[in-house]
């Protein structure tokens, strides 16, 4: 029988940590060969993974010439979510004369239970729990009995592992931080150019800075601004990450929002210090800009100008400001009808939703941004010289 090892999951990006548990794994194993198996749609992750076609490709890259692995793209042929029992019995009925190391961390033991039809799983192969960094794999006495009763069993494997993590790779992108001891430098260029991989980057900075319910928010503003690019043929990409980061500073105190402000210049009307809150927008794009994680303007202007308005707001800050006034957890009366005003037209939906905001803040006899009454104005101006012009 020819031992093979089995090596899934998303690879998004493969990783220094994923090619020295296959190599550990050969070795000790004495393993004939490693099949990395790219999933298509996993089951347990949550979020928007790059094309197959991108993780197969820097697998391949990053392998190199290498005689001792191959990619199967079994679980992309197959489509649909990606079990791993499905796998493992077509591996099974296609090579009946190798006997298959499922390699994975050892982590997975503490939820192997949970997955599809696992107790078929330990019938089909040896499953290999690697130790991880900070964690020593220990099989839960459900798994042990379960084991004895099956064909293949559970091998706690100890390695010389890397504590690296995709996650942390997307997040390192997201900060343009070097990540050149992380993935081959094959793929570097590949990895850090895609918008999935920037994405998700942006998307782990946010999970630990926002509440999850302010960063629910933050999802469904970047979708919802998304959406309106598309209607409006307007720049989808740039829609999307303004409207994700709208809120990077939204969550700190009164105080610091101030401080910032003042140490570095970014309040514009004495409104702002009298009601901070209002300084999270141009706070926040200052410190998008500061720690090196967004450099495009357009970006940053949408997101210092969400909440005020500005005089010159152009599309890309339009669709920003009324985004976050109708993203979907938005509740408040009228903004059903307020959405569906934006799908007809960006304009007079903007236009209703300053004159919602300005109507509340005189009922609660609060203070008016200048600039909120100013692009107000603008919009009123555009409307007119559309009407003389046609």
């Amino acid at each position: 029988m020819r031992k093979i090892g089995l090596l899934g999951g998303t690879f998004d990006p493969v990783h220094f940590g994923h090619l020295r548990l296959a190599t550990e794994c050969r070795d000790k194993l004495q393993l004939e060969e490693i099949w990395f198996i790219p999933c298509a749609q996993p089951p347990h992750k949550d979020w928007t993974i790059s094309p197959y076609e991108k993780r197969s490709h820097w697998l391949k890259q990053a392998l190199g010439d290498a005689d001792w692995y191959r990619i199967l793209d079994i679980e992309q042929q197959r489509g649909g979510k990606s079990y791993t029992y499905h796998t493992l019995k077509e591996l099974r009925k296609q090579e009946p004369d190798c006997e298959f190391y499922f390699l994975t961390g050892a982590d997975s033991l503490t939820y192997l239970d949970t997955w599809y039809r696992w107790e078929d799983i330990l019938d089909m192969c040896q499953f290999v729990a690697t130790n991880r960094p900070g964690y020593v794999g220990e099989v839960p006495e459900k798994l042990q009995k379960e084991a004895k009763k099956r064909k293949g069993g559970i091998i706690c494997l100890e390695i010389d592992a890397l504590d690296i993590s995709s996650t942390e790779v997307r997040e390192q992108i997201a900060l343009q931080k070097d990540i050149s001891k992380l993935v081959p430098a094959e793929i570097i260029d590949e990895v850090k150019d895609s918008m999935e991989i920037k994405v998700e980057g942006y998307k782990a900075i946010l999970k630990k800075r926002l509440s999850v319910k302010r960063y629910t928010h933050s999802v469904g503003v970047a979708n919802t601004a998304a959406k309106l690019a598309g209607m409006f043929d307007g720049d989808i990409e740039r829609a999307y990450l303004a409207g994700l980061l709208h809120d990077y500073a939204r969550e700190m105190s009164s105080s610091d929002l101030l401080e910032l402000a003042v140490e570095h210049n970014l309040h514009s009307d004495p409104v702002e210090l009298l009601q901070p809150s209002l300084l999270h927008g141009p706070v926040g794009a200052w410190m998008l800009k500061d720690q090196g994680i967004i450099e495009d303007e357009a970006i940053l202007n949408a997101i210092r100008w969400h909440t005020t308005g500005h005089p010159d707001m152009k599309q890309l800050d339009r669709i920003i400001y009324i985004a976050d006034y109708i993203e979907p957890g938005r509740e408040f009366p009228g903004v059903d009808a307020l959405r569906q005003i934006v799908h007809r037209d960006l304009n007079l939906g903007m236009l209703a939703g300053l004159d919602h905001t300005i109507n509340y803040l005189i009922q609660k006899n609060g203070f008016l941004h200048p600039w909120s009454v100013a692009i107000r104005n603008r919009i009123l101006e555009e409307k007119v010289e559309k009407q003389i012009s046609s």
